[in-house]
């Protein structure tokens, strides 16, 4: 069975994990871009992607990075464009 987030991001293989959550390889289907994933469950005691997405886009101005959030009942994503 495929996993998307967001109806748009086709989840791939886990490429890292950490303190505050799984990294995964993905795919936008609406142009065929590889894409980062970091996944945390919205449950989570500590909940931290609010705050790194918001470093990040402080960093936005200065480089490549682009972050974007994605948000469903279960889990809180951050999206990153690897081009």
């Amino acid at each position: 069975m495929e996993l998307r987030v967001g109806n748009r991001y086709r989840l791939g293989r886990k490429i890292g994990s950490g303190s505050f959550g799984d990294i995964y390889l993905g795919t936008d289907i609406s142009v065929g871009e590889e894409v980062a994933i970091k996944l945390e469950c919205v449950k989570t005691k500590h909940p931290q992607l609010h705050i790194e997405s918001k470093i990040y886009k402080m960093m936005q101005g200065g480089g490549d990075v682009s972050a974007h959030m994605l948000e469903s009942s279960s889990l809180v994503g951050l999206l990153f464009s690897i081009s």
